[in-house]
């Protein structure tokens, strides 16, 4: 069991992740921004702004994140934040980070960078002990203990299985050695999750609903092959998994954004504010990924054109089918 466990990041993901560690570490501490909510889970035990019905287990306690010192102190630290505040979390903590294990939640693919949230921590922190956690979790249902399954790439540290599997073990594990395959497949999965949100929201029968969903998991496993040495990628629970549920659940984030932008409840997604959709910054950076690798992407080409504003969706989805046809 490690001792003491650093959550980066107090929203959602942050409080659900520690909440199920909690029963395989000695102690989490969540570090956020607001300090009501620090005071919530310290005073109230519970997170306010996001589980206001859940008690938290007793050795979970929070800190504000310029208590840098108590960073210091764990042995592994995850990082819980949006993906396009990992670099500036990431970099403000550096020197609190040397030595640690360092897990990502994050999900996302930085702009015009191209590096996925591992290789921005590597960049920033010069630790090289990374590992990724991902695959078809929704927050609310681990932080109410419910099963769930999760891919965790380790990547060049098969060391750090072990250690990782006690800590997680309230999930169902697979393994990956292609860390960056994974996080990719978390990046994909959002994408073609606007993909299906948009489509279903001009075919909306079932036939019409699997016909485009298989399409979306032939192109991301095309796009897979071409990029990860993992020839089992495509079974596991950050692909397989995570993708099924992003895209046919409606409390999806990303499947949301789909539907509205296909409804024209949202005309112009990159400038709505107060929500994070992780996979409209991405398309563009997954397109080009693709056309480095000589991958077509039809599909994600469809979903950018849209969010770009550059067709409707009756007629990039007409389009998509003559071409599939």
């Amino acid at each position: 069991m490690i001792s003491k466990v650093g959550v980066i990041g107090a929203g959602s993901m942050g409080t659900a992740v520690a909440q199920s560690i909690s029963k395989r570490a000695g102690e989490v501490i969540i570090f956020g921004r607001k300090q009501e909510v620090v005071d919530s889970i310290n005073n109230d035990k519970y997170n306010k702004n996001y589980f206001p019905g859940l008690y938290l287990n007793p050795n979970i306690r929070a800190r504000p994140m310029i208590d840098r010192p108590d960073i210091a102190d764990c042995k592994a630290v995850i990082i819980a934040v949006p993906s396009s505040e990992v670099r500036s979390v990431v970099n403000a903590t550096c020197d609190e980070l040397a030595g640690k294990i360092l897990v990502t939640v994050a999900k996302g693919l930085e702009y015009p960078s191209l590096k996925t949230m591992s290789e921005i921590i590597l960049e920033e922190t010069n630790n090289p002990d990374i590992v990724c956690f991902s695959g078809p979790t929704f927050a609310d249902e681990i932080a109410y203990g419910h099963i769930a399954g999760a891919t965790i790439g380790i990547g060049d540290n098969p060391s750090l299985r072990t250690t990782m599997s006690n800590l997680f073990g309230e999930f169902i594990l697979d393994f990956s050695d292609d860390i960056r395959a994974v996080e990719l497949c978390g990046v994909l999965k959002n994408v073609y999750a606007i993909g299906t949100g948009m489509w279903d929201s001009v075919y909306s029968n079932h036939n019409e609903h699997y016909t485009f969903l298989n399409m979306c998991y032939k192109e991301m496993c095309i796009f897979l092959k071409a990029i990860s040495f993992d020839e089992d990628i495509f079974t596991k629970f950050c692909c397989f998994g995570d993708f099924n549920l992003t895209a046919n659940v409606d409390k999806s984030r990303n499947r949301t954004l789909g539907l509205m932008v296909g409804k024209n409840i949202i005309k112009t997604p990159h400038s709505e504010s107060g929500v994070t959709f992780e996979g409209s910054k991405s398309v563009k950076g997954i397109i080009e990924l693709a056309d480095n690798h000589g991958v077509d992407m039809p599909i994600a080409k469809f979903v950018y054109d849209v969010l770009g504003g550059n067709n409707n969706v009756r007629k990039s989805v007409d389009i998509l089918i003559r071409r599939s046809s």
